[in-house]
């Protein structure tokens, strides 16, 4: 594996991901490195290979890339002047175009006719334990000489590269505490930070590593520099130190295999810091920019993790899906199993749905189960509730589901309710045959009842409720509704007596529950079934009183005014209605209301009250009480004789039959205004009865039919009126009626015999005046003309009636021009306009007929 394949730490910065320890860049050590980091040329350099990650083979380091500029680059923000960093650039010299990282010169300079000569030519042949004594003796000689660094530097590798691990130490340690600055102090404090970093001695080994990065001229020994100072710092619990050795080693240019490491340890830092979308960015540009895939991977699912938490749901599912894409099985398995959880957290079950078994079967064994219930419980959500049972069964055939049978058999059970299964009931027999965990068999058993409840099956859904309420484990916050829900199963299933006790119950245990007014009325409901509706009027009457704010005081007034109609307490029920409408203007209920207010005001005569009352109901609600308000209204208006009122509710009206009375009545009023047609029409129904309403209605039929010139039909009308009527004035109007239907059919003895018996009962008055002025139409009608005139005539003696006197006289006047008694005529006519000038009859001189 390559340096510039660095491995990274999966740092937990989720709640919901485990932290696993993956490969991470460390400096080198003695024990794994053979040749210091830079390369001598032949007989005046030793080659070297670049510091490799501990443990790890050794490879040669892939060439850098220059970059244009060489000026130091001051990371943001600076560190403190002593720890100074300078940032990371690469120089265009032989080496860097060469592929070759230095750490030190390479150059060994001294004639050998010298003690630093003959070191430096032993060295360069790797005779390292030759060239010890003889640095040895230049460095007790030469304290002030130009090469005294590269000397000690050099003593130490040679200790190095002969295992002296101690000897070694001490002379790097020795060439740093001497020397801060230059190439060999750079190369120095290179070594001994590694050392250090090896023995966990973060802070030593961070002061070395700043040096080294400080004063090293190699561009990668000054990325691996500050990348370990940087790693050094963390561990010494200087994040913020870190962070920023982290930003240089991201901020260089060329090629850098310590960027992503740097990335990753970075973003960990800020989230550490709470620098939640600082760390999102880093993570996200490393995910999407990272060669490798493990590396792309791992940064993905971190940034997934913190735009999951932010609620960015989009670009969190997009990161989950480079993890998925470019990560091993084990990231594949967590962004499988995060986005599931992801998308079914934020509403999107089609999403989840969509993946599929492929997805849920994708995620780590340990999770699988889990994944498939969160597969299950969207499916639900989908409505693909058949399906959810069907995975929930396969779930459980499963040996590694054992431990959760209960949880997943009850949630099984819960998709086959979502799916209005009729089997559930039986279903929940069987998962309660299997003894599961208390609680779960309680809900499973409140389960069966709302089953059997939406099926209808009341009587078992009651004793369901009772079983599941038996259960000490049922939630408390389930009683309630459980209780209720029962009391309503037995009222239903007709059992009004164990539902009052039932609902009493619920009464009495939960009287702040929101249903406890409604429990209420549900009782007075079922005493009314019962007929008991004292009881119910009483249980109503406790809600008014009990729960004034309650939402079913409303059916509670609704309830009281009508169980006090049955009970015949009209104003109880009148007082009621008006409580309700009052406080409830838009009531459901309004149009029922106004109609049994209605009804109450006609009982009591308040006519006006009643009608207006009824008009109201009608027009809230024509379709139900349009003609029962319209019966009502008529009768209003008969009581009040108002017959243009009642005609105008009686035209058109379809309801239940009027009273007798009052159609008589009706063709009465018709009669008296000339509508003839209209009078046969109203009294229809009582004619189809045989004359029920009395003998007036056939007196009004032969009157109306002989108006309408049917003097058959009022012959016969007015023959059973007489065969039924026994005081004198109705026989004479009887007599009269058929007299002149007779007339009509030119039977003149007849009706001469009709109004003879007419003129004897009634000897006087308008009826005698009604005989006479017939009696003279059958002498006109003969050719009589004197006796017709002397019959006209005298009714014009007898009486002054506005209507039957000028009659008389004109037909009197007729009847003398056809005797051409022209005087007499003159005569009449003259009486009649005297005697009533505003009369349509006092003008011309032509008979106006029968």
């Amino acid at each position: 594996m390559s340096v510039g394949r660095l491995a990274f730490v999966l740092l937990g910065c989720c709640g919901w991901m485990h932290a696993q320890e993956v490969r991470r860049a460390v400096p080198v050590s003695l024990e794994n490195y053979d040749n210091p980091p830079w390369m001598e040329r032949v007989q005046e350099e030793v080659e070297v290979r670049r510091a490799l990650p501990a443990d790890t083979a050794e490879v040669t380091v892939r060439k850098a890339v220059a970059v244009e500029s060489s000026a130091p680059v001051t990371p943001s923000p600076t560190p403190p002047p002593s720890l100074q960093v300078p940032s990371i650039s690469t120089e265009d010299n032989a080496d860097a175009q060469s592929g070759i990282i230095r750490i030190a010169p390479g150059a060994v300079e001294g004639g050998t006719d010298s003690a630093l000569g003959r070191a430096n030519s032993f060295f360069a042949r790797r005779m390292f334990d030759l060239a010890i004594p003889e640095y040895e003796v230049f460095l007790v000689s030469g304290s002030g000489s130009p090469e005294r660094d590269a000397a000690m530097f050099r003593l130490a590798e040679s200790h190095r590269a002969l295992g002296h691990a101690d000897a070694a130490r001490a002379a790097y340690e020795k060439l740093v505490m001497e020397f801060q600055s230059g190439e060999f102090a750079a190369a120095g404090a290179y070594r001994l930070g590694g050392i250090l970093f090896a023995e966990k001695k973060s802070d030593a080994a961070a002061a070395q590593f700043d040096l080294a990065a400080r004063e090293a001229k190699d561009n990668g020994v000054r990325l691996s520099s500050a990348y370990f100072a940087g790693r050094s710092h963390e561990s010494a619990g200087r994040i913020i130190d870190a962070a920023t050795r982290y930003e240089a080693v991201l901020s260089a240019g060329g090629e850098n295999p310590y960027r992503d490491n740097a990335a990753m340890a970075l973003g960990a830092i800020q989230l550490k810091r709470g620098e939640n979308r600082a760390a999102l960015k880093t993570f996200e540009q490393l995910a999407k920019a990272a060669a490798e895939d493990d590396v792309a991977a791992s940064a993905a699912l971190e940034a997934a993790g913190i735009a999951s938490a932010a609620g960015n749901i989009p670009s969190a599912l997009e990161l989950y899906g480079i993890a998925v894409a470019r990560g091993d099985a084990d990231v594949k398995s967590a962004a499988h199993f995060q986005s599931m959880l992801l998308r079914y957290k934020s509403g999107d079950h089609a999403g989840v749905v969509a993946g599929g078994r492929e997805t849920a079967l994708a995620v780590a064994p340990e999770r699988r189960a889990e994944a498939l219930r969160v597969l299950a419980a969207s499916m639900r959500e989908t409505g693909d509730n058949a399906g959810a049972a069907a995975l929930y069964e396969e779930m459980l055939a499963d040996d590694s589901s054992a431990g959760e049978a209960s949880e997943l058999g009850y949630q099984r059970l819960l998709a086959l309710h979502a799916s209005q299964d009729k089997s559930l009931p039986r279903e929940v027999d069987l998962f309660l045959a299997e003894t599961p965990e208390p609680s779960i068999a309680a809900s499973a058993a409140l389960l069966k009842a709302e089953a059997l409840f939406q099926q209808g099956r009341h009587a078992d859904a009651a004793g369901a409720y009772e079983a599941a309420l038996k259960y000490p484990q049922l939630k408390e916050s389930q009683r309630p509704a459980a209780l209720y829900k029962q009391a309503w199963s037995l009222s239903a299933a007709g059992d009004h007596s164990a539902a009052v006790t039932a609902y009493d119950a619920f009464v009495r245990s939960y009287p702040q529950d929101k249903l406890a007014a409604g429990a209420l009325v549900q009782i007075g409901l079922a005493r009314q079934k019962s007929g008991d509706f004292e009881g119910a009027a009483a249980d109503f009457d406790r809600v008014l009183t009990e729960y004034p704010l309650s939402a079913d005081v409303e059916v509670a007034l609704l309830q009281k005014a009508l169980t006090c109609g049955q009970l015949k307490r009209n104003d109880d029920m009148a007082a009621a209605f008006r409580l309700l409408l009052q406080k409830y203007p838009k009531t459901a209920a309004a149009a029922q209301g106004n109609y049994w207010l209605g009804w109450a005001a006609y009982e009591n005569k308040d006519m006006d009250e009643a009608v207006a009352r009824l008009a109201e109901a009608r027009r809230l609600d024509a379709k139900t009480y349009g003609e029962r308000a319209a019966l009502r209204m008529i009768l209003a208006r008969y009581h009040q004789q108002d017959f243009s009122a009642a005609v105008a509710e009686f035209e058109g009206y379809n309801g239940a039959p009027l009273p007798p009375e009052v159609l008589v009545w009706i063709a009465g009023g018709h009669a008296a205004a000339g509508s003839h047609e209209k009078v046969e029409q109203t009294l229809k129904p009582l004619i189809e009865e045989g004359g029920v309403g009395g003998p007036e209605v056939w007196i009004l039929l032969a009157e109306s039919r002989n108006a309408l010139g049917g003097h058959a039909e009022s012959a016969e009308a007015a023959t059973r009126y007489l065969a039924v009527v026994t005081d004198p004035p109705s026989q004479a109007r009887g007599h009269l009626a058929r007299a002149k239907a007779l007339l009509g059919m030119n039977r003149m003895e007849e009706a001469r015999r009709d109004i003879d018996q007419a003129l004897f009962l009634q000897p006087e008055g308008r009826l005698n005046a009604e005989a006479r002025l017939l009696s003279g139409e059958v002498f006109f009608a003969v050719g009589d003309y004197d006796s017709a005139a002397r019959s006209f005539m005298a009714v014009s003696v007898l009486t002054d009636d506005a209507e039957t006197t000028p009659r008389a006289l004109r037909r009197a006047a007729d009847a003398y021009l056809r005797t051409f008694n022209d005087d007499e005529a003159e005569k009449a006519l003259d009486e009649l306009r005297r005697r009533f000038p505003s009369s349509p009859l006092n003008t011309g001189r032509y008979g106006i007929g029968t």
